[in-house]
């Protein structure tokens, strides 16, 4: 149960530290989503770029068991370098 916390919180970090990197184009926003009771978080943008809408996943990672599982990764860094 330790470990999980541990995970929870890393993960969180993670999706907090990406979020502070707004989109420089159009009116565009970011979100996450902490589900902690089935342990899946996501950062995602939604908006508009001129008459387009946007919305898409930047960063989808779910706990499963003992690990993490980063299922998207839409970054340039790499999720998995900074866990």
């Amino acid at each position: 149960m330790e470990q999980l916390e541990k995970y929870r919180q890393l993960v969180q970090q993670v999706l907090a530290e990406h979020n502070k990197n707004k989109p420089s184009y159009g009116d565009i926003e970011q979100f996450t989503i902490v589900d902690t009771q089935n342990d899946r978080y996501q950062l995602g943008t939604v908006g508009w770029d001129g008459d387009r809408c946007v919305f898409r996943c930047l960063i989808h990672i779910d706990i499963k068991g003992d690990q993490i599982w980063i299922q998207y990764d839409g970054t340039e860094v790499g999720v998995a370098n900074e866990l």
